[in-house]
Parts: C-alpha cells; sequence; structure tokens
C-alpha cells in the first residue's frame, strides 16, 4: 500500500519564544466550551475534522483543507484516542505528536487526559528518532506542569550524545533546565551524563569564549551553575539513603562556598533538615552531630553555611521538643555550642519558625537539658544567653512568658539553693519591666525558697533572698524575716542581720520602729526578737551620735526607749520586756538598759545608760555609722 505525502515535521521550539506554532489550517472550528453546547458539538464532529487526516491509512493531500487537523475545545477525549492509535502505527508518529500539540496548545488537560500516553508518545518519538517533535510536545507538557520521568531525560541525552546531534544540545539544555524547575527530580546517572558528555563541554566553553555562533546558549541561563547545583541535591538525597552524613555535610558545605543565592541554600537546608529527621539505623546515634562537625571543620570560616547549619539545628530542635525527644534534642543544642552557633538569633526552616521568638528559642534549649536530666546544662544554657526574654528586636508573646516561667520554676525545684535563687530572679518582669507580668505573683515563690534556706541553714542565700524581694517589692513572710534575723544573730553573721534588718526597715517592713535624730526616744513594739530589739538599739545610738558625744559627762540627759503595745495578751507583752532587756545584752560591749515606767498607754518605758552607749559608739563608731546613717 503506498501512502500520501505527511505533512511537514513540527518546527523546533526555542528557547526564546517557548511556543509552538499552531498548525495552519483554514478552519479551527469555533471555540465551544459551554457545557449546553458539548452535545450539540459532537453531533456535528464527524462533519467538521478531517476524515483523511485522523486516517491511520490515508492522508489529507491538500496544502488548504477545508476541515479541521486538530481536535476543537472540549473534545479531549477524541484527541487522546487519535494519540493513541497514531502512537501504535509508526507512519502516523508525526501526526500524533501535532495533534497533541495542536489541543493542548490551547487547552488545559482534562479528565481524558493521560500521563501514560504522553509517555508512550515521547518512546515511540524517541524511538524513531523524531527529536525535534520531542521537544514540541515536552514544550507543551511543560506549559502545563507536566515532566516525564528521569529515565526518559536519560535516554534522550544518551540517543543525542550516540548520535552526535550537537546541534540539538542547547535546546536540550534549556529544556532540561525547565523540566527541573517544573518538578522533575533528575538522577546522578542523568546530572552525571549531562555534565560529562564532551559535547555539552565544548558548548559550555564555545558559548563562554565566544558571542556568537548559531547555537549560542542564552547569556541568563545559568547551566553549569544549576547543573552543579542539581547534582549537589540528588548527591545529598544519595547520602541520606546511604547514612553517609560526613559525606553531606561536605556537599553541604561546598553549596554554602559556591552558592550566592541564599534562598536557594535555604531550600537544601529544608531537605536535609528533612534527611537528619529521618529514622537512622543506628537509634543511639544523631546524624545531626557528624553532619555539623564536618561542616564546622574550619572554626574560622563564616557565612551561610555556620548560618544555615544554625537555622538546621534550630528546626531539629523544635521538632524534637514537640515530639518530646529530649536527649536527641539536647545533643543537637550542645552540637551547636560547641560549633560557636549561637542559635537563640536564627530562625527554623518550616512553616511558622520564622515567627519563633528568641525567648521561646532560649526556652527550648534549657527545656531540652533539663528533662534529659541536666540540670547544669540547662542553667548553662540560660546564662550564657544572659537570661533573654524579650526586647524590641525579638519580641515574645504572653505564651512564651509562661513557657520560660514553667520552666523556670521546674529548674528552681531541682537546683541548689543559690541557683535557685538565680532561676527565680530572672522569673519574667523582675529583671525587666514587663506589661504583660504581674510579679506580685512571684512572692509566693520567693517564700517558699526562704523556707527551705530556713530549714536547711543556708543563711546567706537566705537573706540574698530578703533583699531581693526588699528590692522588688515582693512581700516577705514577716515570720519567716524574723526567724531569718534571730538566726543570723544567733549564728554571729551581724555584717548580713545588719543588712536584712536596715533594707527590710527602709521598705516598711517595721514601721514601728522609730528613732528620729536628736529626738533620744526609741520606739519599739513589742513583737520584736532579741536580735531586732539589738540592732534597733545600734541604730538609735548611732542616730544620735552627735548629741550623745556633746553631753557633759555629768549630764541628766537620758535616751528613753519605749515597748509599744501590739498584742492584746497581757503574757506576751510582758515577755516582750523580758527580751527587750536581754536584747541589751547582744552588743559588744553591752548596754545597761533599766526598766523606769509606764506611760499613760500603760506602755512600758526604759533607759538606756548613756555611759554604755558612749562605750559602744566608741568601740564601733567606724562601721556603726557606715550601715546605720547610709
Amino acid at each position: 500500500m503506498s501512502f500520501c505525502r505527511i505533512t511537514p515535521p513540527l518546527k523546533t521550539v526555542t528557547s526564546q519564544h517557548n511556543q509552538v506554532p499552531t498548525l495552519k489550517t483554514i478552519k479551527n472550528g469555533p471555540r465551544n466550551t459551554n457545557p449546553a453546547n458539548v452535545v450539540e458539538l459532537r453531533r456535528q464532529q464527524s462533519n467538521s475534522y478531517c476524515r483523511q487526516y485522523f486516517s491511520e491509512s490515508l492522508c489529507c493531500r491538500f496544502k488548504m483543507c477545508w476541515f479541521l487537523h486538530v481536535p476543537v475545545d472540549g473534545d479531549e477525549k477524541f484527541c487522546i484516542e487519535t494519540v493513541i492509535r497514531f502512537t501504535k502505527n509508526p507512519i502516523c508518529l508525526q501526526r500524533a505528536g501535532a495533534v497533541f500539540t495542536g489541543y493542548y496548545q490551547n487547552n488545559p488537560p482534562g479528565v481524558y487526559f493521560s500521563k501514560p500516553v504522553l509517555l508512550s508518545l515521547l518512546w515511540a518519538l524517541l524511538k524513531a528518532g523524531m527529536v525535534s517533535d520531542i521537544f514540541s510536545v515536552l514544550s507543551i507538557s511543560l506549559a502545563h506542569k507536566i515532566v516525564p520521568g528521569h529515565e526518559f531525560l536519560l535516554a534522550l541525552f544518551n540517543y543525542v550524545r550516540e548520535k552526535s546531534l550537537i546541534g540539538l544540545l542547547p535546546e536540550l539544555m534549556q529544556l532540561t533546565l525547565k523540566l527541573a524547575s517544573a518538578g522533575l527530580v533528575l538522577n546522578l546517572d542523568c546530572l552525571d551524563c549531562v555534565k560529562h558528555t564532551p559535547e555539552f563541554q565544548q558548548t559550555n566553553s564555545h558559548v563562554s569564549g565566544s558571542g556568537s555562533g548559531t547555537h549560542k546558549l542564552s547569556t541568563s541561563a545559568p547551566f553549569p551553575e544549576y547543573l552543579n547545583w542539581a547534582h549537589s541535591i540528588v548527591e545529598i538525597e544519595l547520602c541520606a539513603k546511604q547514612e553517609d552524613w560526613r559525606r553531606m555535610g561536605e556537599v553541604f558545605r561546598s553549596i554554602c562556598q559556591s552558592s550566592q543565592r541564599p534562598n536557594q541554600v535555604e531550600r537544601i537546608s529544608g531537605r536535609i533538615t528533612i534527611a537528619l529527621l529521618s529514622e537512622s539505623k543506628d537509634k543511639l546515634s544523631l546524624p545531626f552531630a557528624a553532619f555539623a562537625e564536618t561542616v564546622c571543620q574550619n572554626e574560622e570560616e563564616e557565612g551561610l553555611n555556620r548560618s544555615f547549619l544554625g537555622r538546621i539545628g534550630v528546626s531539629l530542635m523544635l521538632r524534637y521538643h514537640k515530639t518530646h525527644q529530649w536527649a536527641k534534642g539536647r545533643r543537637v543544642v550542645e552540637v551547636l555550642s560547641n560549633c560557636k552557633v549561637n542559635y537563640s538569633n536564627l530562625k527554623g526552616l518550616f512553616g511558622n519558625e520564622d515567627a519563633t521568638s528568641r525567648c521561646f528559642l532560649v526556652t527550648v534549649a534549657t527545656e531540652l537539658y533539663l528533662l534529659s536530666g541536666s540540670v547544669e546544662g540547662a542553667l548553662n544554657t540560660l546564662r550564657e544567653n544572659k537570661w533573654f526574654v524579650s526586647s524590641s528586636a525579638w519580641p515574645c508573646e504572653p505564651a512564651d512568658l509562661e513557657s520560660r516561667t514553667r520552666v523556670l520554676m521546674r529548674l528552681a525545684e531541682k537546683s541548689s539553693h543559690r541557683d535557685s535563687l538565680d532561676v527565680l530572679s530572672n522569673l519574667p518582669g523582675l529583671k525587666e519591666s514587663n506589661n504583660l507580668v504581674d510579679i506580685s505573683m512571684y512572692a509566693p515563690l520567693f517564700n517558699s525558697h526562704l523556707q527551705v534556706c530556713l530549714d536547711r541553714q543556708t543563711l546567706p542565700v537566705a537573706s540574698d533572698t530578703v533583699d531581693f524581694m526588699c528590692s522588688k517589692n515582693l512581700a516577705v513572710d514577716q515570720t519567716m524575716l524574723q526567724k531569718l534575723l534571730h538566726k543570723l544573730g544567733k549564728q554571729n553573721l551581724w555584717l548580713r542581720a545588719r543588712e536584712v534588718f536596715r533594707h527590710s526597715l527602709s521598705v516598711g517592713y517595721y514601721p514601728g520602729v522609730s528613732a528620729p535624730p536628736g529626738f533620744m526616744s526609741l520606739n519599739v513594739p513589742c513583737r520584736l526578737g532579741e536580735v531586732e530589739l539589738a540592732l534597733s538599739f545600734e541604730m538609735f545610738i548611732t542616730v544620735n551620735t552627735t548629741d550623745l558625744l556633746h553631753l557633759p559627762e555629768n549630764t541628766t540627759s537620758c535616751l528613753s526607749i519605749t515597748l509599744k503595745r501590739t498584742q492584746s495578751c497581757e503574757s506576751e507583752y510582758l515577755a516582750a520586756s523580758s527580751r527587750l532587756l536581754s536584747a541589751a545584752c547582744i552588743p559588744h560591749p553591752k548596754l545597761d538598759v533599766l526598766y523606769t515606767a509606764v506611760n499613760s498607754s500603760q506602755e512600758q518605758v526604759f533607759t538606756l545608760d548613756i555611759a554604755s552607749a558612749r562605750a559602744w559608739l566608741r568601740q564601733n563608731h567606724l562601721w556603726a555609722h557606715e550601715v546605720w546613717t547610709h
């Protein structure tokens, strides 16, 4: 059987136009996409299409045909059926490509589109050596983001190489770039084939060194850089499959050193993070450790590698924290610290991790240490980050403050007394003002800590606790304050006792104690203990130093002490008078205090001997003036 002349080959699509020339027909038919007209359209199709063109045994002899050579809009089923028929017949292969490109050039793939049909067409065209037609079909499929597998692209490259079709290489490279951009995942074999094809290297060299030539690549298309980039991506995936984390680190470091595009490094960092999170054969190992060690081999090296290494680490930290893998998360923080990566100033790589505050990152790192059993690591993390909570550059949310508070309270319970005070002192809102926090709610925490310190005789820490509470206007339990002063006095820790009493007095904890300078009189409430009374005597003498030193030796003036009633029980009041007399024996040298009378308010009045007061003052005036008058 003889066949008539087949229509000329499809024109090759160039990288500059990205457009397939439409087939020359006089009549393309009306555009009829209204569903209501589909039945009427199909009824008319038999009279619209060129029967000879769509026949496998005939062909259209007319240069100017009055009938359609391209399926009309909405007749995708007929298009696909025709492509299938023509693909099976080598004589009709070119028409199969023309029908496909003609229809999908103007129509998106619909319910009848079949990727297997497309692949069958491409393989058939390749087997027939119709490369230009392959380019036309691929260009149309690319317009709809439909790509073949890397096997076909590899076979196409091999064919071009075997047939020495150097003239097609520029267009093939442009097409490869577009395929990869549209989602085609290139494997190592395909990339090696591209990079090591001698013809491609000659073409690339020719393009780099010459401004002319019929096959010159576009100067805006960075093929060598793209191929290196794509090759690195595939190699990283291979490293992930082989669990070769050190090799992955080397590839990543190479990418960071050569790339000038942070957005590309960010995308590949995301791939690496996912790979590092995958379940390793060695469940006890941490893939990130070997990876980071390789990336940071050169400690002096800065730039993208450390920055994105930190972002990878942040994403791992957050994921391990979310999944309660405390030990792994802690090791990630340790690796980042060893690599001197300041992770708290970085953002993660996924989802809403970009909105993670610095406060929350520090809290997460702290909790990873704490819940994996390292209290010291948790404390060091907070101190290294200067207990950071919030700033204008790194604001935090109420939820971040709640998380920090919760972690600090748990850490305080597990720390030593001194460290616990350090932890509590850095609760949100104490070191820096924050309108979101009511610091008065911390008072019970500090009082509980004070109670523990008193019970365990860690009096220096207890003293510092009271001082801090006073400085922040946190209510100190009066009973514990009195107990602390009593213990300090009994253990001869008078320097501490004076500091605590003076500070407490200045912020209003002893409103009943009054010793105005120059009045030579002291009022003390009867609830005071012996140590508090003794300290009151010291203050009383010191504030009246000037008057005492200028009085003549035979003066009849006296220092008066009034024991104010604050308790209704008479026996308790009488016990207070006994404590007052005992308190006079505590200072060195001791003071002479005598009961003298009861005033109109039925309150006992005592006198402090001026001679004994002068003796005490002469011996202690150097430090007393510094303590009680400043």
